[in-house]
């Protein structure tokens, strides 16, 4: 395996995307609709050809296997195409694996957005480790906050060689004739470093407060994400409620943004609007936990 710490997710998404075209010939990427607008114009600035978002679901805010097979029926040339998929809200896509499967048997390179993920594992895996690469993020709002930075995984040697040379120019070798200067800073480092010590920490202190939330949306029958759901173990970035129109969820007020409060293609399922977001930060003060308990006991 391979990693490299960068100043930002966004500067290791581009390092990735343009090894894929620069250095292994890829033309096209997709992306999923429910994304943050900047995985937009990374798509673009990397020079590839964007040909579109896939749709995505309210009870995973992601896509589906099948509908990822759907746009690929649609997709001239998938052998040249990346697919910049993003696991959402701290979960990873509960399909990951059968979409990383149909990827490698189609030749579309699949590529992790994990801004959102660091520490969430499925059946035992990390996200960022079933497609030929994956980014995570270490800004200040994140699960993992550091204050800035990403950190790079891949299993792919070749990927990980153009990774790191992309970070120094390749003023070495002088054989790759695609980089910048995308290197976390060494104060940057040291503060990273510290920080990782305690991911599990900050994620266990998460669960103890999700469990409070969790107890009081099973007595009312309110929609939740399931943080250990189907072999998951979600960071907790973010507490999702989703709405099953039985929950008049403009009356929450203790709550924090959406995960996305638009969509980059279609939203069929209208899940900008009918999903919200509960306060889960590490060392969430008790006040903060019991007003929201309140306040959805109030429903």
């Amino acid at each position: 395996s391979n990693s490299l710490a960068t100043s930002s997710n966004g500067t290791g998404l581009l390092a990735v995307l343009q090894a894929l075209k620069f250095g292994s010939g890829y033309e096209n990427i997709f992306l999923q609709s429910n994304t943050m607008y900047g995985m937009k114009t990374l798509a673009v600035s990397s020079g590839l050809k964007l040909k579109g978002f896939l749709d995505c679901n309210l009870e995973t805010l992601m896509p589906s296997l099948n509908t990822l097979k759907e746009f690929v029926d649609n997709l001239d040339q998938p052998e040249k195409s990346v697919f910049l998929l993003t696991h959402i809200g701290g979960w990873s896509n509960p399909e990951i694996e059968k979409i990383a499967d149909y990827c490698e048997m189609q030749g579309i390179a699949l590529v992790e957005d994990c801004a959102h993920s660091l520490g969430t594992i499925i059946n035992g895996k990390h996200t960022g480790t079933f497609g030929v690469a994956g980014v995570y993020s270490l800004y200040a709002t994140k699960a993992i906050p550091v204050g800035e930075g990403g950190i790079v995984v891949t299993n792919n040697n070749e990927m990980g060689t153009q990774v790191k040379k992309y970070s120094i120019y390749d003023r070495f070798d002088q054989e790759q004739e695609f980089g910048l200067n995308n290197r976390m800073s060494e104060i940057n480092a040291l503060l990273t470093y510290s920080v990782l010590m305690y991911l599990d920490e900050i994620i266990d202190n998460k669960y103890l407060i999700a469990d409070h939330y969790i107890e009081v949306c099973n007595k009312m029958g309110i929609n939740h994400f399931d943080p250990q759901l189907d072999g998951q173990r979600s960071n907790l970035y973010k507490f999702i409620l989703f709405d099953n129109q039985n929950f008049d969820f403009k009356r929450i007020k203790t709550k924090t943004s959406a995960v996305y409060d638009y969509s980059l293609g279609n939203d069929p399922e209208d899940i900008k609007s009918r999903h919200i977001c509960l306060p889960i930060w590490y060392g969430l003060e008790e006040e903060v936990i019991s007003t929201v308990k309140n306040e959805l006991e109030a429903l």
